[in-house]
């Protein structure tokens, strides 16, 4: 006959075995579960204007990553770069054949005044934009303005008429229109970085669908 009290200590031990054995599990699912990319906040609803001065709104990419820039043609430094840099990513994106299906940029002007259509097609012919997965927006600058402070972004028209802005004004948006990265723009953005977050939220959309 097993004494009592020894049978009594194996059960606490068996007891205290399956007790770590189920937090372990529970960190391991969690930990395989949880996003790589925590959600910062839901993407606002819009309503702008491309090239062609068709609506476009948010639901239009809906279930597609997205990468969004508020940006002015006239802009000496900072947007220039940051366009040349999303063409980076650009040629990238189309080499795995997902530029245009699973990932779309999306350039919004905050300068409508000077960024005509007209205007905006030379900037995206001469920064070599494909527009076929790339849209460039503009709207009444109020609206923009507010849409952008609705991603907690600053834009101050200067006294030259030029702008004053957010150098974290680049957008990685999820297919179910939540901001889930926000980046500096300009020669400091971290292409490697960009990449890799898009990676990981179309992997995260595969696994949810």
């Amino acid at each position: 006959m097993i004494p009592v009290r020894n049978a009594s200590k194996r059960s606490y031990i068996i007891l205290a075995i399956i007790i770590i054995i189920i937090a372990i599990g529970y960190w391991l699912f969690a930990s395989f579960y949880k996003p790589a990319l925590p959600v910062k906040m839901n993407s606002p609803a819009f309503s702008l204007s491309d090239l062609h001065g068709e609506t476009v709104t948010e639901a239009q990419f809906d279930g597609k990553i997205r990468l969004t820039s508020f940006i002015f043609t006239r802009c000496p430094d900072i947007c220039p770069a940051t366009t040349a840099n999303m063409v980076a990513l650009q040629s990238e994106l189309q080499k795995q054949g997902q530029f245009g299906n699973e990932v779309e940029f999306v350039s919004i002007t905050f300068d409508p005044e000077n960024d005509t259509p007209e205007v905006l097609q030379q900037y995206a012919e001469r920064m070599g934009i494909d527009q076929s997965g790339w849209t460039l927006l503009r709207g009444d600058e109020n609206k923009v303005k507010d849409l952008a402070s609705q991603y907690n972004l600053s834009i101050v028209r200067l006294d030259d008429g030029l702008f004053a802005h957010s150098i974290t004004s680049l957008l990685l948006i999820d297919g179910k229109q939540r901001v889930r990265q926000i980046y500096r723009m300009g020669e400091d953005m971290e292409n490697e970085q960009i990449i890799t977050d898009i990676k990981t939220l179309l992997k995260e959309q595969q696994r949810d669908s």
